[in-house]
Order: C-alpha cells, then structure tokens, then sequence
C-alpha cells in the first residue's frame, strides 16, 4: 500500500509536544547538580506524580501499539499478566516498599548484596541490565513501525532520531524531568485511547453489542485455552508467569523501585505504588479492546494484504481520523515512548554507576559521579537504539511474544532471590550461590534447546537434544528459573551456618515492627500532621477511621482505669504525644523510628495545664527526645542532640566560665588542667609506635608561581591521610608552614575554594597542605562513609594533623616558627583543638565554627567527650587556649556563629588581655554569608597571613590592588589523587575495616 502523509497541522503538534518534551526537561536541569537529585529528585515529587509515573513507565509505546496488535490477531491471553499485578501486589507492597526505602540507597541490588553478598548482587544487576536492553529496543521498534506506516519514513532512521532526542531529554532533566513527563503523557495517553475506543465504537456497524459478539464468535474474547498444559500458551500459563512478574516488576525491578525513593515517605510511595497499580490494568485493557475492536471493524472493511498485525492500529489512525487528532494521537504515542525510555535510561544509569562504577572506582567525588552517570545514559541510549534496529529483523512473529519472552529468559531466577531473601531468613549466601549457579546452568540448557536463531526462514535450534529438549512454554522458562533457585537455594543453606541477619531486612523483621496496636489505631483516628511524617497509614475509608476513633477511645478509658503507680501509670510515647495534641490544640510531627517501641512513666502526671512546652520538656526529656517549634502551634521532634545548646545557654556557660579566671596564673592553671584532659580523652597518650614508613609523593604539577604534589602519609600502623602538597615556585627562602584541615564541605580537598585558599597561600610565599577528613576523600578506600560519624574519627584526625605537621617540619626551608593552620566547618574545629594541643601552630584561623553553644555536630568534632573537660567547656574556651598566639575568628550572619561578635569575640579578648595581646585577635564579621568557605572570607585570611607572617601580599594583587585568584588553576578531581582512579595504589598494609583500626587503638 502507499504511505499516507501527515499535514502540516499534524507535524506542528508533534513538534508542540517534542516541544514540551524539551521544555520539562530544561526545566528541571538547574536542579541536576547533584547524583541524589539525579536519581532520586529529593523527595520534591508528589505521591500522585509518582503513580501517575509508574503507569507511564509501565505501558509505554509496547501498549500503545503492542497491545492493539495482540487484542487484533489474538483474544486477551496476554491482558492475564497485567491482571496478576493488583492481585499480588496488593497483598505485598505494603512491606516491600518500605523495606526497599530503610535499607537500599539507590539500587534495588543493593538489597541483594546485602541479604546475599556480592554475587547475588552483580547476577541480578546484570539480569536488569539486558532485560532493560531487551525491552527498550522493543520500545524503539514499535514506535519506528508506527511513523513509518503513518509518514513513511525510513524506519532505521526513525529509531535514529527519536532515541537521540529521548537521550537529550533525559539527560537535561533526571528523574525529576522523566516524572513530570510522564505525568503529561499519562493524560496525553488517556484521552488518546478514549478517543480511539469513541471512533472505533461509532465506526462499528452494530455499535458495541456488535464488537462483542463478533469477538466471540471469531475467539477473541477471553482468556483461553485453559488447559492445563504448559507446553503452549495458555492461561494458567499467563496466571502463574504473571504472579512472578508482578513481584519482578514492583519488588526487583530498578525502574520501579527508583520511584519509591523518589517519595517524601514511606506513605507516599505506598499511595503511589497504589495508585500506579490501580490505573495500569485498565489502560491495558484499553488498549486491548482498541485491538479487539480493530479486528471487528476490519471485518466489515477492505483491510490492504499483507499488513502485519501490529501496523494495523496505526493505518486506522492515520486512514480514519481528521488532520489534527491523528498529530495528537502519534504525538501521543511519541511521547509515551520517550517517557517510558527515559525511565528506562535514568534506572540504567542508576544501576550502572551504583553497582559497578562506584564498586571499580570508590571514593571519588559527586560531580564525577554525576558525570559518568550521563556517559553511561548516552551509552545506553545508542545500546538501544541498537537493538532496535536489529529487532527489524525479527520477522512477523508478535511483538509482545518477543518481549515476554525476553523477560522471562533475562529474569533468571531474580524474583526466587528476592523471595528467598525476604521471607527465609535461614536462606544463606552459601545457598544462594549454588542456587544461581544451578540456575545459570539450568537456564542455558532450557533456552539453547528450545530457541530457534537466524534471519527470515533459516532458523535452527542453537542446541538440538532431541527428546531431552525443554518443551516448555518459553514463559515458564522465567517460572522454573525462579522456583530452582527457591527450591536449591533454601536446601543448599541447610548445609551452611545460619546467617547473622539485619532484621530490617526481612518480612517478619517489618511485621515486628509495624505492631503497635493502640499507637496504630491512633494513627489511623488522627488525620496525619504533617507531609514529612514518614508513618504508614494502616487503615484508609473514613468508615475505618471513625471505627478507629472509637477503638482509641475505649482503650484510653480502659488505660485509664488500669493506670496506678504500681505500673508507673506508664503510656505509649506515641500516646502521650497524640494526648498533647489534642490537649493544647498543636500538631507535632516526628519521624516514625524516634518514638516506635517507647513508653513514658509516669505520663500524666508530667502535663502542665496551661504550658504545652513546659510538658513536652517533661515528657521527651526522659526519651532523650528535644523539640524545635516550626510555627503557631507546631512542633517537631528529634533525636537529643549533645552538641548544641540554646544561644542563651551558651551565654550563660561563657559567664559561668569567666569566673574561673581573673589573671594569666589563673588561666594557665585552667588551660593546664583542660590540656590534660583533652589528651586523655582522645587517647592520644597510649598510641602505637609512629611508622617508620616514608610519606607517598605523587605526580608533581607547575602552575603559575606555584606547584602541586600528592601526599599520603602512614599516621598509624596501616593508617594513611592523604592530601595536597602547595610549595612557592623557585624558592629558597624560609617557609611558612599552613595546615589546612578539610571541613565538612561537598566534595571535601578537591573543590575550587580548597584549591584557591591553599594556591594562593603558595603563591604568597607560604608552604600549604590540605588533606582529607577521616573516611572522606581517598580515606574512603579504607573505611566506610558511617565510619566518619565514629567517635575516634574525631581522635584520628588531630592525630592527623600532628603528624603531617612532623613531616612538613622536616622539610627544607619549613619555618617552624611560622606555622599556622585554618579550616571551615568541621575543618574549624579541627583548627581550634588541635591549636589548643600542639604548641608548635603559631597561628590559628578558624571559620565559621566559634560558638558558645554549638560543640559540632559531627562525631568527628565532638565524639570523644574533649568538651565534657574540666567539668565542661566549649569551643570557645577551647580557642581561648591558643592565646597569645595571633587568632583570626571568620564569622557569619546564617549559621552558629551569627553571635560571634558580641558574645563569642568579647571572651577571647579578655583572655588575650590577660597577656596584653587584645590586637592580635581579631575577628571578621560577614552578616550576610553563610556557612562556607567562601572567597570573602578567603581574603580575610590571605590578609591575616601577610601581616602576621610578613608575606608578599602583591604576589596575588592584580594592578589595581585588589587580591587576585584568577591565576589559581583549579584542577580536575582525578589528578589529586595519591593512590590512583581506582585506588589501585593503596598499599598492601593499608587497613581495610574500621574493626581493625579500633583493635589498634586499643
């Protein structure tokens, strides 16, 4: 037949909604900077958006156009699968999106790792990844049919065009992009489908009654055949292939998982993943009937010869529809296509750069990772289009055959993993691996002997046993894969010890911890406080929640009548709290976790009528729980943080404290006795033998004045800090030495305002190192990110400094005499302890850090219990201790140290009066910055040095006198690494467990 052509009407709208495509996607580009909002949108999507996602993601061009073709060359067999969905899924998502949200980060695999190790992990990561393949260049090849049939256009360059602009829509946008665009194209999808159900309805001689009957007649109603053979397609086939591709889909699939992370809490995904469910199966059967309809209409029409079944839909919508509606229709088709391959591409991303680059290439930076995470979108995208283009060659057998059949032979066994994994909890690793293997093992025999390959009608099985040949339907292929690795996997554990298991990680551990009877039933009678609550609704139907009011009531009067003090007229926190609540008329939200499993004694008697706060007080005191007020009557709760105070409390220490000394001999005998104690809470008096070992020197670079190395250096016994050596260019005169401590900044030593400040302290005439915080940077490749939030970070870190400080002092022209050291944030503590320690640092610049009530809120400042000295102190008492020495104070207007100026400041002054010594403190304010290391505050110090260390200052001013960084060159993260991209360099001794670190410290 002739390809009908497309008016110019019909190309403006498609190129409105391509239009639209791009606009979503730059859109959102601004908030990409980051892989978390990448892949994950930080909770910025609605629950609605993200079920209105999973559907779009779920029907995609396969529906749009497979569907149609099945529902027209066949009855609705295939339609089971999908209905299997609602059946399973309703019963179970309840706990796997919960499970998925506590204890994954990104991959869905990372939960397999974790149940099973890291075979399990890479099996099922690398089952996800052809799959997705398989199924996107289905996506592309559908949607190629389509506007060929309709434009005739070459179909091979069709695949070309649309998978480049699916690959730039997607890579502008993330997750965020690829959600709110599917959200479009779900009611672009709706109205198109209604709209072709109306036309086809009408079009029908005999209307509706007529579709049905003819259907019947001609077998394409139904579900059958429904024998009990599962040698061919029928179905109980599709009934039991179903069941286990629901759980694929929602419970291992990354595309889906993905969106769970997306969500606020585990309620919004929960009412996502609902919702996705409830309005899939019936656009499915939307689709379907259009095919249905199809088949009756062509009945009573001239349909040309030789069209193949999954053309036909789309030569009724360009052959029956007006100019305009067909451009809304393929427009409409287009766009599910692109969303449904972006979804595909952000996931692929995902897993690519979770399971396998950051496994290859640990510890690097976010930006790096951010980068490689689109390299690997482009990458995918051309895999794709690919194997759309092979998928040309696939002859007339069925679309939708082809994918399902791919999804069982590519699913291995993953749903048998997972079941296993949550619902055994004897299943081992041990188990699981002989299971995979046998699976493996299994699946290639089934596979080799029952597929036929080639090119048009020269196809051959790729292995022929004869009669030992599988004979099975190819969808069982899928079914005996994952009850092999059910059925030997859990025999094989037998033989292996018992796993020591998270209990987060199976179902009964979730089932444990949903039960909470009265406290539930209170959630269920209380509209929820707050969108940030991350509680599980367990009842829904106001029919419910009225019956749960009623429940609550009686329970608190039977609680009431069995209060005495024999049982501490003891209540459930979550209890208490919802009495506050009604009481004094406030909403008070809370993570889940904070209050689960807690009981308050004594509850009622801790109420104070008229007063709200005094009773929280009363309450959550004894729960180690603070409240924050957020507005007119509301509250939050969290966890009793130890390291901040009230400003008026820190006030209040500070005059406490100015009584213990009035003179120089009164504060030497206080500072002694802090020294003292420092030490020993630290532990630095009872530490292993310093290595002999020399420092590691790398890779040394020359820039303008100044040269860069690379440094690590053995602190302890298979411990090493790494870092960044800057040295003045042609120098033979002595050196200032500057240490500058990494603070908890992004990106940590490698980013621009590290590289400037330490730069141009070298171009200066000074000799500069910044290095890593512990378990950040290159210290990650010895230790995990949590360990950085142990307390003897906080030791490992001045015992750090004290060392690289050993090694800079011996190099030559180093000025021991002149040694300085600042840092910013966390590298600010850093600064004031180690000052306070070690004699040898002359000066001292800390950076937004000095407050009275604020000791650090990381483990890593305040961990060891240094402020707990003395019977309590703080840092700035703490940064007292470095007086007489010259101190510059960086403060700012947004964090902390807002009231630096007329709390913190006037105390140091008076220490330093104590010596005569008031002008060698100084502190400057910058009311209107925030917690940074910034550029102003950067010129501060530049400025500090120059007069105390009598450097050049005109060595970085430009001719107008104005300081200068542009002659700082900042390099590309890789390059300032010791140990190499992969850490291929770390030494053989190197530690490797943060267990083995502590049995050294010990």
């Amino acid at each position: 037949m002739s390809n009908p052509t497309l008016s110019l009407l019909d190309y403006l709208i498609i190129g409105t909604v391509l239009i639209i495509n791009l606009y979503f996607g730059l859109r959102y580009a601004r908030n990409q900077g980051t892989t978390e909002a990448y892949f994950a949108a930080k909770g910025r999507v609605p629950a609605w958006a993200i079920g209105m996602s999973l559907l779009a993601t779920l029907i995609s061009s396969v529906t749009f156009l497979g569907y149609p073709s099945e529902g027209y060359s066949s009855n609705w067999i295939l339609l089971v699968q999908g209905l299997m969905v609602p059946i399973v899924l309703l019963g179970t998502i309840w706990f796997i999106v919960p499970l998925y949200r506590k204890v994954i980060g990104l991959s869905t695999y990372e939960y397999f790792e974790k149940r099973f190790g890291g075979f399990a992990r890479y099996y099922s990561s690398t089952a996800f990844v052809l799959r997705q393949f398989s199924s996107m260049g289905t996506v592309f090849f559908l949607l190629s049919v389509a506007l060929t049939n309709m434009t005739g256009a070459d179909t091979f360059y069709i695949i070309i065009v649309v998978g480049l602009i699916i690959i730039t829509v997607n890579l502008l946008g993330g997750i965020e992009a690829v959600i709110w665009l599917d959200v479009f194209q779900g009611f672009m999808l709706f109205a198109s489908g209604l709209l072709c159900v109306a036309v086809l309805v009408f079009s029908v001689q005999g209307g509706l009654p007529e579709i049905f009957n003819v259907a019947s007649a001609n077998n394409r109603a139904g579900f059958g055949p429904y024998d009990l053979d599962f040698t061919k397609l029928t179905f109980f086939v599709m009934v039991i292939n179903g069941a286990f591709y629901a759980i694929q889909k929602y419970g291992t699939d990354q595309t889906v998982v993905q969106r769970y992370l997306t969500a606020k809490t585990d309620k919004a995904a929960i009412k996502a993943s609902i919702l996705g469910i409830s309005l899939t199966v019936p656009v499915w059967a939307l689709f379907m009937f259009i095919g249905t309809a199809l088949f009756v209409y062509y009945k009573q029409q001239p349909l040309p010869a030789g069209m193949r079944p999954d053309a036909v839909f789309p030569y009724f919508i360009i052959t029956k529809f007006p100019t305009g509606v067909v451009g809304f229709i393929l427009a409409a088709m287009i766009s599910a296509a692109i969303c449904s391959l972006s979804a595909d591409l952000n996931s692929l991303a995902a897993v690519g750069l979770e399971d396998f680059y950051k496994k290859f290439r640990p510890a690097r930076t976010d930006k790096e990772y951010l980068n490689v995470s689109k390299t690997i979108v482009i990458i995918s995208g051309l895999i794709a289009i690919a194997i759309g283009a092979i998928y040309l060659q696939a002859g007339n057998e069925g679309v939708l055959g082809i994918v399902f059949t791919l999804y069982a032979i590519f699913s291995g066994g993953i749903v048998g993993i997972f079941l296993l994994g949550i619902f055994s909890a004897r299943a081992n690793k041990q188990g699981v691996n002989i299971a995979i293997v046998v699976c493996i093992l299994f699946t290639a025999y089934a596979f080799l002997t029952s597929t036929k390959i080639g090119y048009g009608d020269t196809k051959n099985l790729l292995l022929d046993l004869g009669a030992y040949n599988f004979t099975q339907h190819k969808l069982m292929l899928g079914v005996y894969s994952h009850l092999v690795v059910i059925g030997v996997g859990y025999v094989a554990s037998l033989f292996f010890p018992k796993p020591k298991l998270d209990q987060n990680l199976l179902y009964s551990g979730w089932r444990n911890a949903s039960k909470s009877s009265v406290s539930d039933v209170a959630d269920a009678a209380n509209p929820p406080r707050n969108a940030n609550a991350p509680s599980v609704e367990t009842s829904t139907g106001s029919r419910l929640r009225k019956l749960g009011a009623i429940i609550l009531l009686i329970s608190y009067v039977t609680t009431a009548s069995a209060q005495t003090s024999d049982s501490q007229f003891r209540k459930p926190l979550k209890d208490v709290i919802s009495q506050i609540e009604a009481r004094y008329s406030v909403k008070i939200r809370y993570p889940e976790e904070l209050v689960k499993d807690k009981y308050v004694t004594y509850a009622d008697w801790r109420f104070r009528p008229s007063d709200v706060e005094k009773t929280m007080t009363n309450i959550l005191a004894s729960q180690d729980i603070t409240f924050a007020k957020e507005g007119d009557k509301k509250y939050k709760l969290q966890p009793y943080q130890y390291h901040l105070k009230t400003p008026d409390e820190g006030k209040q220490q500070l005059a406490y404290l100015a009584t213990f000394y009035q003179d120089v001999a009164s504060w030497s005998t206080r500072k002694a006795e802090l020294r003292t104690c420092m030490w020993e809470a630290l532990k630095l008096s009872h530490l292993p033998a310093k290595p002999t070992s020399q420092p590691i020197i790398t890779n040394k670079r020359t820039y303008d004045g100044y040269t860069v190395e690379n440094v690590a250096i053995e602190t302890l016994p298979g411990l090493y800090v790494a870092g960044s050596l800057y040295k003045p260019l042609n120098t033979k005169a002595q050196m200032p030495v500057v240490l500058n401590p990494d603070g908890h900044f992004g990106d940590g030593r490698y980013r621009a305002d590290s590289q400037y400040r330490c730069a141009m302290q070298a171009r200066m005439g000074a000799m500069a190192f910044s290095y890593d915080l512990f378990a950040w940077g290159e210290s990650a490749l010895q230790f995990k990110a949590e360990d950085h939030r142990k307390s003897l970070a906080q030791t490992i870190q001045i015992l750090n400094g004290m060392r690289i400080l050993d090694w800079l002092l011996t190099l030559k022209n180093a000025d021991s005499k002149r040694v300085a050291i600042s840092g910013g944030s966390g590298g600010g503590s850093q600064t004031m302890l180690l000052t306070a320690l070690d004699d040898r640092i002359t000066l001292s610049v800390p950076v937004v850090m000095l407050s009275s009530y604020h000791s650090g809120g990381c483990p890593c400042e305040s961990g060891m219990g240094v402020h707990l000295c003395g019977n309590s102190t703080n840092n700035v008492e703490i940064a007292a201790m470095a007086a007489p020495r010259p101190q510059l104070v960086i403060s700012d207007g947004k964090d902390w140290t807002q009231h630096v100026p007329d709390t913190e400041f006037p105390f140091l002054q008076r220490i330093y009066g104590f010596y005569g010594k008031t002008d060698v403190v100084k502190n400057v304010h910058l009311p209107q910055e925030g917690h940074d290391y910034g550029k102003n505050k950067r010129l501060a110090l530049y400025d500090f040095l120059a007069k105390n260390f009598s450097l050049d200052l005109k060595k970085v001013q430009d001719k107008a006198g104005n300081i200068d960084e542009s002659k700082c060159t900042i390099e590309k993260y890789p390059a300032m690494y010791v140990f190499g991209e992969k850490g291929e360099n770390l030494p053989a001794n190197a530690i490797r467990k943060f267990d083995d670190l502590e049995k050294l410290m010990q």
